[in-house]
Order: C-alpha cells, then structure tokens, then sequence
C-alpha cells in the first residue's frame, strides 16, 4: 500500500507534518508493508495561476505555467491513497495549499482521481478547523477522490496547564487512531464505491452542462473520451446501483435546468 502526504505547510516540518507523521506511525500498526512518500509544496515550485483560462478551454497541457504540476499529477494517480495536510491560516488552508488547489482546478471540471481515497489533516493554534477541513475535503472530492476521513489537530500557540496538555494530547491520540483506521478501511476495500446523493447530482449537472459545450473545448473532449455523455452513463465510474439516488438527481438536475436564466442576446 503506498500512501502520498502532501505537507501544505510553509514551514516544512512544524506541527503539520507532525502530526502526518504520527498518522503514518498509526497507519503502520495497521499495515507494515505501507510505503509512505512526502511531498512538501513549499519545495514544489509551482508557479501561482494567472487566470487565463487555457486549461479549461484547451487542456491543461496548453497552461502557460511550466512547472511540477504534471509530476505532482502522476504522484497522485500512482499513489493509492493521499493524505492532504495543511495548517489553518486565517480560518482557511494555508496559502501554498490553495495555490495547489488552484492549479488543479481544471480537474474540478475533467475529475481522474475516482477509486482514490484521501484523508484531511488540519492543524490550528486554536481554532478554524472544521471550517478547513470541509472546505480541503470539499474540493478533493470535487476531484474524485473519496473523503475517508477527516483529522482537525490543536496545537495551542501559548502555554496551557499540564493537565489540560495531557487531555489534548489523549484526545488527538484517539483521534488520529479512529481517522487513521477509517481511511486504511476505505484503502483496504475493494468494492465498488457508494457516491452518495450530491456526488450524483454534480456528475449529472456536469454531464449536462458539458454536453452542451462546444465539441472543441477540453471539457466536451474529456467527458466524451470517458463516455460520460452517453444517455446511460449515471457516474464517473462503476458504483453500486441505488433505487432512489440516481433518478433523484435526475429530478433534481431537471429542475434546476428549468430555473435557468434564457440567454438574453445581449451583446
């Protein structure tokens, strides 16, 4: 099992990557074949998006920026389950991690990561970490991988009495355990996935906004390769049926279709 930790932290090796590697400690007990590789965004030289557009309209390939991108892709694709940690800066991820985020944000439109699991690390001095790991987890699912898990991490900035250490410290050991046992779960299972109910409707939405599209864009030449505008495609990939999700995000996708402004004509 090889497992890829992208360390978001502008510092390197602080609390972060601590705690992924206590993580790492925890995933072992669990499995003592793991190989685990770090990848540090601090040292991955990747430049900031300009907002072009190009990878959207033509493919990421035509992106102006020359940079590590495409070898950090491959990691991610080669890895069979990815941990992303950030530290909470100003209630959000750190700066480097949503630069990250940002050049790839063409696979938000184009996902390939279906059948990857993933596990979010946030650490805080105090607070922010619910608000951050929804939001890192939100947007990786929105890249196919599966959220197994999420691990929000205090580590207080000022000094605290050794009794109220001591009850953090057991808390976060019991976390990471139960985070850590959740995500080799999803890692060790070999079924087919279980999208649930917005992962449906975004499949559909997108679907349908893409078929639309010109046959020249990215967009239309990704989702048509994969045969997801085919009338029988019903997800990004093979998953377990269900009664009621399915035509659910059908109705859904309709609906909202029908709540759609008409273009006007206006130049």
């Amino acid at each position: 099992m090889k497992i890829l930790a992208i360390i978001g932290s502008p510092r390197g090796k602080g609390n972060t990557y601590r705690t992924v590697r206590q993580a790492e400690e925890c995933l072992r007990s669990l499995d003592s074949s793991l190989e685990m590789e770090y990848l540090f965004l601090k040292d991955a030289g990747l430049g900031t998006c300009k907002g072009c557009y190009l990878c959207f309209l033509k493919g990421e390939d035509s992106c102006p920026i020359k940079d590590g991108r495409a070898d950090i892709e491959k990691m991610m694709e080669n890895a069979d389950g990815v941990i992303f940690a950030t530290p909470v800066y100003a209630y959000n991820v750190s700066w480097i991690m949503k630069n990250f985020i940002d050049r790839f944000a063409y696979v938000c439109h184009r996902p390939r990561f279906h059948g990857k699991k993933a596990m979010i690390v946030a650490t805080t001095g105090a607070v922010g970490l619910v608000f951050t790991t929804l939001t890192l987890g939100f947007e990786i699912g929105t890249w196919g991988f599966k959220v197994s898990s999420r691990l929000g991490v205090m580590h207080p900035a000022e000094e605290i009495r050794q009794e109220q250490r001591m009850r953090l410290e057991k808390k976060t050991i019991s976390r990471t355990a139960k985070a850590c046992r959740k995500f080799h779960d999803d890692l060790t299972d070999k079924g087919k996935p279980d999208p649930g109910f917005i992962s449906i409707l975004s499949f559909r939405l997108q679907k349908d906004a893409f078929s639309r599209k010109s046959k020249d864009l990215a967009d239309y030449r990704y989702w048509k390769g994969k045969g997801w505008l085919e009338d029988d495609a019903r997800y990004y990939c093979e998953a377990k049926s269900s009664l009621l999700k399915y035509p659910l995000a059908s109705l859904v996708a309709w609906i909202m279709s029908l709540m759609q402004p008409e273009p006007s004509g206006e130049n």
